[in-house]
């Protein structure tokens, strides 16, 4: 009795782990092509898709130097999910997206509207929400993604490196990912942004291994300005400052670079924005929306084409006056020309007084773009330079004294 009991724990035991032996749906990596960045292209009425995936053979040590360390496939259908199914018509190895660094569309696309194109890539269960997004402008997806670039290996990871590192150290670009993408598309105060992307140069000759066997490349890619959508169509374009303005007052600024006119002079100076932090206090006066943008920003002195003697208290005061009054025009002009031009609320200021004046808002939100295009926005800036660096005046007034 005591063998037949020890039998059928050793069956059940034996029938669990025939159970647990394996995963039922397993893809080994050998059929499989690791694809880092993908580019929808709208021709006509149908969906151009082209991925960017990984040549496994090149990442190896022992790698042949003349092979491309990466693959695209191009297909073309009316949407974008039959276009990824037909690239197996081309491959070897199924297409795996779990790893997506980068989603680009071209204007086209971008105008018509984008709601069909990211419902899919936030539907599909194999892509991961940590991916950007950006537009190609002036330029296709297709011909952006066929680029080789010299830094990195992959030219996806060079792509998505770029726009982090560019708003992080420069700001007039922004680093949107699905995610973030998809919170502003859905509430109600506010309207999304992409950063641009483009193509410089010999695009033929850019898409060659030639491109970075030389110290200047054939053709590069640059990300230009930040695109204004309105629900989600592209309606416009930001250029360099009003795009650096834009990331001022939403709090996207680390660090980044102003140009100043000094003070009783046609030269100029620089400095490095260190800190900044914008507070947007929103009210009601005379029953209609009024918002005071608060900013508190720190500097250090970079580069002084002034004649001035930082020695002196008032002549240190009057440039940081001078940087100050210029942050303020720059923000002053953005924000003006946002609401006259596009009248597009991507600053958020209807979601803050969504939060703050809740009842108002929802009398305000349906007809929002018309108090938003006629709202007073007030700017006070507390602006603060630190340090001058290792020098303290100019070295040709230092080697006059």
């Amino acid at each position: 009795m005591r063998l037949i009991r020890l039998f059928r724990m050793a069956a059940v035991v034996l029938v669990f782990a025939l159970a647990l032996s394996g995963c039922w749906n397993r893809r080994e990596l050998n059929e499989l092509s690791v694809v880092l960045a993908m580019g929808v292209d709208k021709v006509d009425d149908e969906y151009v898709v082209t991925l960017q995936s990984v040549d496994p053979t090149q990442m190896s040590r022992n790698r042949a130097a003349n092979r491309s360390p990466v693959v695209t496939f191009t297909q073309r259908s009316e949407t974008i999910f039959e276009a990824l199914r037909k690239v197996t018509t081309k491959a070897s190895r199924k297409m795996y997206v779990a790893h997506l660094r980068l989603l680009v569309f071209n204007e086209k696309a971008a105008r018509e509207g984008i709601n069909d194109i990211v419902d899919f890539f936030a539907r599909d269960h194999e892509f991961r929400p940590d991916f950007y997004i950006a537009i190609a402008k002036d330029a296709n997806a297709q011909e952006l993604l066929e680029l080789t670039t010299p830094t990195e290996i992959l030219p996806a990871m060079e792509l998505y490196k770029s726009l982090k590192v560019s708003q992080e150290a420069w700001a007039p670009t922004a680093a949107v990912n699905i995610i973030d993408f998809l919170q502003k598309i859905t509430k109600t105060g506010v309207e999304p942004v992409l950063t641009g992307v483009t193509v410089i140069g010999d695009i033929k000759k850019g898409k060659t291994l030639g491109n970075v066997t030389r110290p200047k490349s054939f053709s590069e890619f640059k990300y230009v300005g930040i695109g204004v959508l309105k629900d989600d169509r592209l309606i416009g374009w930001l250029n360099e400052s009003e795009s650096k303005a834009y990331n001022y007052v939403t709090n996207n600024i680390k660090s980044t670079v102003g140009i100043v006119g000094c003070p009783d002079s046609d030269k100029k100076f620089n400095v490095e924005v260190i800190l900044s932090r914008v507070n947007v206090l929103p009210s009601i006066r005379d029953g209609e929306p009024y918002a005071q943008v608060k900013m508190k920003t720190e500097a250090n002195l970079a580069e002084v084409g002034c004649d001035v003697d930082l020695t002196k208290e008032e002549e240190f005061l009057k440039l940081q006056s001078a940087a100050s009054e210029q942050l303020y025009d720059l923000l002053f002009d953005s924000i003006t020309r946002v609401q006259r031009h596009y009248g597009a609320d991507i600053f958020g200021f209807g979601e803050a007084f969504h939060r703050k004046h809740p009842r108002q808002w929802h009398q305000w939100k349906r007809d929002w773009d018309r108090y938003f295009k006629e709202m007073q926005v007030d700017i006070s800036i507390d602006y603060k330079l630190r340090k001058i660096g290792k020098m303290i005046n100019p070295l040709d007034k230092a080697e006059k004294e």
